[in-house]
């Protein structure tokens, strides 16, 4: 009998659980790739800026569309 991990995440639709193949992560649990299984985050200073100016950039996408909905 082989023993398959199953990601621990309940979902949004009903609050089931995942049921996507996980990874044990380090606090212990069972996360798959959608839920945040193989994501560290950037670790150079080069990609944390990276990903500071991609958060900035969104932000304000989403702030103009929001804009041009109220009108």
């Amino acid at each position: 009998m082989k023993l398959r991990l199953v990601c621990q995440t309940l979902t949004k639709q009903g609050k089931r659980q995942c049921l996507a193949p996980g990874i044990l992560m380090k606090n212990g649990n069972i996360r798959c790739k959608v839920h945040g299984g193989y994501s560290t985050g950037p670790k150079t200073a080069k990609g944390k800026a990276k990903s500071a100016n991609n958060i900035i950039k969104y932000n304000e996408q989403r702030a103009s569309i929001n804009r041009q909905n109220i009108k």
